[in-house]
C-alpha cells in the first residue's frame, strides 16, 4: 500500500494515505462541490486512513460506534469483525461529516436514520461505499458496506459450486440437458445466512445461471431495493415511493407473458400465492429468496409463509443453500499430516488424502521477527468459498411439506435422496486444501 503523509504543514489535501473520494448520487455540480469540501476537510486525513485499511484489506464492512468520548471501529474481513484502535471524538465527528457529505447526507443530523453512497479509491481499488446512519441511546452507529463496481462473482463456479450441484440446479432452473426435459415451470428458493451470509451475491449468480437470452424473466423489488441487478432480467418496483402495490404490479407484468418471476427475500404470502397461481395456471417460473441457514430451513420458512401447503407441494422444485467458509492463504497455508481417525470421521480415504491443511502457526521463538505475510497480511485467509446443497423436489418431499414441513424433516428425506450436504461439500473443500478443519467447523455451526 502506498506510504501516507504526514507533514503538519501539508494542506490536508496534501495528507495521509492516496485515498480518493467522490461523490457520486446527486448533479453533477452538487457532486463536484461535496467532493471539493471534503477534500478540503481536517477530517479527510482520518478518513482517508480508515478508508485505506477498509480497501487494502480487502473489507466488505466498517462500522462506528460512536459514544460520549471516543468512536469504537470493526472492520469485516472474509465475515469476520476484527477491532481498530479506539479514535478520539474530535477526529471522529470530522472524519464523519467528511463521508456523510459525499454521501449528500446531513452531518448534523445524529438521530434520525439516513443513507446515502459515494465511491472511494485506493491506487487500483475502487468501491463503493453504501453508508447508513442511525442515533443510538450511547450516541450514533454508522455502516459501510463496501462492492465493486464490477462484481468479479458473476457464476455459482466463481462461487465454488461443484459441478455435481451446478448441473442439477441448472436443470431446475431451466437449461437445456442432454439428458431428460428441460424444465420450465416451478418454485425455486435461493438462501443463504443472514448478517452478511452472502445472499445477495449468490442470489445474482443463481440468476445468472438461468437462461435469460431466450427465456423473458421480469423482477419484483420494493422501491430503492437493487439486488436483482443482473443482465437480461428487467425489474419492477412498488411501494409508497412509487405509489404501485406489489400485486397489481404483478398482474400488470403478467399481461407481457413473461417466462418467469424474480422476487428476491420473500416475505409477503399475497406474493407467493400470485407467484404460485401463475406457475399452476400458465406454466411460469418463478425464483425466490430467503435467509437461512440450510435448504431445507429455507423450504420450512417458505412454507410458512401461509400459502396452502398442498399448492406449496405442487409447484415446488428446488432450494438452494449457501454457505461461506474463509479460503486458508495459499502463500502461507501450512500442510499437515492428519491422523487415519481423522480422515475416517471425515469420510475420507486415507490412500487418497495424504495431507490436510492448516492456518500459518508461527513458532513462539519467531513470534514478532518475521513480517506477516503480505498476501493475507498475517490472518492466514484470503477470500471466502462457497459451500453448497441443493434439496430436490421428489414423492416423499412432497408428502413431508403437506404433513411434517419442519427443516430436520426435509433434510433427512433429502440426504436419503441421495443429497450431497454442505457438510459432505465443505469435507470435499477440505480434502482440496482450500480450507481448514477449525474454519470448516466455524462455518458449519
Amino acid at each position: 500500500m502506498a506510504k501516507s503523509k504526514q507533514d503538519p504543514d501539508l494542506h490536508p489535501t496534501e495528507m495521509g494515505p492516496p485515498v480518493e473520494f467522490k461523490a457520486t448520487t446527486g448533479g453533477n455540480e452538487e457532486n463536484q462541490t461535496a467532493t471539493i469540501r471534503c477534500r478540503q476537510s481536517p477530517g479527510s486525513v482520518p478518513a482517508k486512513h480508515i478508508m485505506a485499511q477498509a480497501l487494502s484489506g480487502d473489507a466488505s464492512r466498517i462500522l462506528f460506534d460512536y459514544s460520549a468520548q471516543a468512536v469504537a471501529m470493526q472492520l469485516e474481513v472474509d465475515g469476520m469483525w476484527e477491532n481498530m484502535p479506539i479514535m478520539d471524538r474530535q477526529n471522529g465527528d470530522m472524519m464523519l461529516a467528511v463521508f456523510k457529505t459525499l454521501a449528500h447526507l446531513d452531518p448534523a443530523e445524529r438521530q434520525i436514520r439516513q443513507t446515502g453512497e459515494f465511491t472511494a479509491k485506493l491506487e487500483q481499488i475502487e468501491k463503493v461505499c453504501s453508508m447508513e446512519s442511525q442515533g443510538t441511546p450511547t450516541g450514533e452507529r454508522v455502516l459501510i458496506k463496501f462492492r465493486a463496481k464490477k462484481d468479479p462473482l458473476k457464476s455459482l463456479s466463481d462461487l465454488g459450486c461443484r459441478d455435481i450441484t451446478l448441473n442439477s440446479f441448472k436443470k431446475w432452473i431451466g437449461v437445456y440437458q442432454e439428458e431428460g426435459p428441460t424444465i420450465t415451470k416451478g418454485l425455486i428458493i435461493v438462501s443463504a445466512p443472514e448478517n452478511g451470509g452472502g445472499l445477495s451475491t449468490v442470489w445474482r449468480c443463481a440468476l445468472s445461471a438461468a437462461d435469460r437470452f431466450m427465456r423473458d424473466f421480469v423482477a419484483f423489488e420494493p422501491d430503492g431495493s437493487n439486488e436483482t441487478s443482473v443482465e437480461n432480467i428487467s425489474i419492477k418496483h412498488y411501494g409508497a415511493e412509487s405509489g404501485l402495490e406489489a400485486i397489481p404490479t404483478i398482474e400488470k407484468a403478467v399481461l407481457r407473458e413473461p417466462d418467469g418471476f424474480v422476487v428476491p427475500e420473500i416475505s409477503d404470502p399475497a406474493i407467493l400465492e400470485a407467484l404460485c397461481d401463475q406457475i399452476l395456471t400458465m406454466d411460469r417460473m418463478a425464483v425466490v429468496s430467503v435467509n437461512a441457514n440450510s435448504a431445507s430451513e429455507a423450504l420450512a420458512k417458505v412454507c410458512a409463509l401461509g400459502v396452502s401447503a398442498e399448492k406449496i407441494a405442487e409447484v415446488f422444485s428446488c432450494s438452494l443453500n449457501m454457505r461461506l467458509s474463509r479460503r486458508l492463504c495459499s502463500t502461507c497455508k501450512q500442510p499437515f499430516l492428519p491422523h487415519p481417525q481423522l480422515l475416517q470421521q471425515l469420510g475420507l480415504p486415507q490412500t487418497h488424502v495424504q495431507e490436510l491443511y492448516q492456518q500459518y502457526q508461527p513458532n513462539p521463538a519467531e513470534m514478532g521477527e518475521i513480517p506477516p505475510c503480505p498476501q493475507c497480511n498475517g490472518r492466514g485467509f484470503k477470500g471466502r468459498v462457497g459451500l453448497f446443497e441443493l434439496l430436490e423436489v421428489n414423492d416423499h418431499i412432497k408428502q413431508a411439506i403437506i404433513s411434517q414441513p419442519n427443516p430436520a424433516t426435509f433434510h433427512q428425506i433429502a440426504e436419503q435422496s441421495g443429497m450431497v450436504s454442505m457438510r459432505q461439500d465443505g469435507v470435499v473443500q477440505l480434502a482440496q486444501g482450500t480450507t481448514s478443519m477449525q474454519e470448516l467447523q466455524r462455518a458449519l455451526a
